[in-house]
């Protein structure tokens, strides 16, 4: 179950039996039926019944936790679920795929860790279960992973919310959409380039980073032909190249399925006829049918490298297993609302905890390739 970040602002533990908030979860679970109520939906109807009862009563802390009305709340959370999953490519699929691990308390979780663990042991075939077996210990490696936290915030002021009331015009969404794109797009660039800080630098805290497809440990790497992926492309040459990319994560016994992630430009270069003759078909056509790979895509959050030559452009291959990469939710993008001091401004932040974690085993071996094009 993950944390509703929403209702955390009205919830106090010391003086639970006080507050309103206290009756307006059970009655939220009384009206759905269990503790299927534990979401949005479920809790704001009978929060805002409760904060109607309230107006006047300094208890009533619900209304620090969603201080629009009701209606006024809902057209936010309508444009952020919108949004979805836009701009979003290779974070889609891990998430399609089930690739995940779920925070239950993302905000009291700063680090997550784990244990790679080497191969100890040998069966043996013996005519007797009496045999005596190998005793034998693991060597661990431990890992971590900075749970931080991805956002994007705007603001209303009180006057054009009046207005918007008074003459009966609906809240105008762009600045929510827009926001949730943006901690769409930056999730997506984490996922690939990695998690880095507003310099550009790589996000660390206490020496532990967040890497991404491009930079993760470990990584097998192969040289591609700049030249023959180009928009001219050598048909024969990026089938080889592939196949070599796909013959290393096999020797680190990692043998699918995989995804291929490339590039716009260079992914276009791909729809070219891998023969003309028939069955005519492009080179992507040529190149799923190689064991395991399942999925070529374009990612524009890729380098495509230098104009024209393509220089330095990147093709990462994948393998789509939990063992290689998964994605952490502690939160979808949510909206989290606050009204100021004063009073005047409405602040929403769209934030969500989704990152990237990629693992290489005990003996560094790793289900990543990335070519780059020389």
């Amino acid at each position: 179950m993950q944390t509703e970040m929403r209702f955390l602002a009205g919830k106090d533990p010391n003086i639970q039996s006080q507050s309103p908030l206290g009756d307006v979860i059970m009655r939220a679970m009384a009206e759905h039926g269990g503790g299927g109520a534990w979401n949005v939906a479920g809790l704001r109807v009978p929060g805002f019944r409760m904060m109607a009862q309230h107006e006047d009563d300094e208890r009533a802390m619900f209304r620090t936790a969603a201080p629009l009305p009701e209606r006024s709340q809902i057209v936010m959370d309508k444009a952020v679920v919108k949004v979805g999953m836009q701009r979003l490519t290779f974070v889609k699929d891990i998430m399609a795929a089930g690739l995940t691990y779920t925070l239950t308390d993302p905000l009291s979780t700063t680090f997550l860790g784990w244990n790679a663990i080497n191969k100890v042991g040998n069966a043996q075939r013996s005519m007797t279960p009496s045999a005596r077996t190998e005793n034998f210990m693991p060597g661990l490696t431990e890992s971590r992973l900075p749970v931080y936290l991805t956002m994007s915030g705007f603001e209303l002021d009180i006057r054009t919310l009046r207005m918007s009331q008074r003459l009966g015009m609906p809240l105008d969404t762009a600045g929510i959409e827009s926001a949730t794109r943006a901690v769409n797009e930056n999730v997506e660039d984490a996922a690939i380039n990695g998690a880095t800080t507003l310099d550009g630098q790589d996000l660390k805290v206490a020496g532990y980073a967040a890497p991404g497809l491009l930079n993760a440990p470990n990584a097998n790497t192969q040289v591609l032909t700049a030249t023959a992926w180009d928009t001219t492309p050598v048909a024969a040459t990026i089938l080889s190249e592939v196949m070599q990319m796909l013959a290393k994560l096999r020797a680190d016994k990692k043998f699918g399925p995989y995804n291929m992630y490339l590039g716009s430009d260079i992914s276009a270069n791909l729809d070219n006829d891998y023969t003309t003759a028939a069955p005519q078909n492009t080179i992507k056509d040529r190149l799923l049918r190689l064991e395991g790979l399942k999925e070529i895509k374009s990612a524009d959050m890729i380098p495509s490298g230098t104009a024209v030559t393509g220089v330095g452009a990147k093709v990462a291959i994948v393998q789509m297993t939990n063992d290689v990469v998964d994605m952490v939710v502690g939160q979808q993008p949510t909206v989290v609302p606050w009204v100021s001091a004063d009073g005047f401004t409405f602040h929403n932040l769209i934030m969500c905890v989704l990152i990237p974690r990629f693992r290489s085993d005990y003996n560094s071996d790793s289900g990543v390739c990335i070519g780059t094009l020389t």
